[in-house]
């Protein structure tokens, strides 16, 4: 086997782990999905009067939102949640 070949090889283990894991995410429990939805409406609640983008942020992940899940709420990306979160880490220091 040449290396492109075990190149290939890797690649399609890698797809087909995906798949099955993105096939694992389509079971969705209505238990669950409801109590993120009362999580998602405490969050807007709490977040009311804050005018501050990263104040929002802050008290997202303080309360324990992830990145992503706080990237959707406020509709910005993820990347720009995860620095926000790391400047206001630095700042505690």
């Amino acid at each position: 086997m040449n290396l492109r070949e075990w190149h290939a090889r890797g690649k399609r283990k890698r797809l087909a782990k995906k798949e099955k894991q993105s096939a694992d995410n389509v079971r969705i429990d209505p238990l669950a999905l409801e109590v993120g939805r009362i999580a998602k409406l405490f969050a807007l609640y709490m977040l009311r009067d804050v005018d501050d983008e990263g104040k929002k942020v802050s008290r997202l992940n303080a309360v324990g939102f992830s990145a992503p899940e706080i990237a959707l709420m406020l509709d910005k990306t993820e990347s720009n949640v995860r620095v926000q979160i790391s400047q206001a880490k630095a700042k505690k220091k």
